[in-house]
């Protein structure tokens, strides 16, 4: 009997943007039956590894329109394993959300972007924490907005939207990256979204939580694995 997850802020959002779209979003393998939950082909569906839990700090993921609707997308497993603790919009840089920006206003002090002090934000004076920020004495939670794209598409979202220049801007350490990657991974490339939000839990102290998040996206790329072979040689 198949798993059917309760649906979370990122399926929500997934749904509200297909109604507004004009054309539809066509993946590579687009012909294949995808399971509407975890997106992966119905053969490699993998939503009976949900497992959902409670979040030491809260997350706001914050989508670049490209990212929402890929198979391959990670910042949505976040949200798969701490839905009470997630919430996720699509990104404007001169629309967002007023719902959005309401929040930020009043977790003003208790919010934190996760980018790195680039040189252009070096440039445009952006303010950078230098101590990771946990929750404080009042046990409110820490919340920490998580750009969600490409690289290209992350530094666009940071360094154009003038709305999010008041929030602080923090990063992970070279020495917090390479102590993650000796005791989790061998690969030291490009990280996906769901990788830097393990290495920010594991670099807070969340250590559990850290690996529950990176052992569930080892399991997410296994799937996406077998399901892009399927794909494969059913076109060949």
């Amino acid at each position: 009997m198949k798993i059917v997850p309760a649906k979370h802020c990122v399926d929500i959002l997934r749904e509200e943007c297909k109604t507004q779209s004009i054309r539809p979003f066509k993946a590579r393998g687009s012909n294949v039956i995808r399971c509407p939950h975890c997106l992966m082909a119905e053969f490699a569906c993998f939503c009976h590894l949900r497992d959902n839990q409670p979040s030491s700090i809260e997350f706001i993921l914050l989508f670049h329109r490209d990212e929402i609707h890929k198979p391959t997308n990670s910042g949505r497993l976040i949200a798969d394993l701490f839905p009470n603790d997630t919430q996720a919009y699509l990104w404007s840089r001169t629309e967002p959300s007023t719902t959005l920006l309401n929040q930020l206003k009043n977790r003003q002090g208790l919010c934190t972007l996760l980018f790195p002090n680039t040189q252009t934000a070096q440039i445009q004076k952006r303010q950078q924490r230098s101590v990771v920020p946990q929750t404080n004495k009042n046990n409110v939670k820490h919340t920490f907005i998580i750009l969600d794209g490409t690289w290209k598409q992350a530094s666009k979202m940071f360094h154009q939207s003038e709305w999010l220049k008041d929030i602080p801007h923090i990063e992970i350490s070279s020495e917090a990256k390479r102590s993650f990657l000796v005791r989790h991974s061998s690969h030291q490339t490009q990280f996906a979204t769901a990788e830097v939000t393990a290495m920010l839990l594991d670099t807070l102290g969340h250590n559990s939580q850290s690996r529950l998040l990176f052992n569930y996206y080892q399991a997410f790329n296994k799937h996406c694995l077998a399901s892009r072979k399927r794909e494969n040689n059913a076109t060949t």
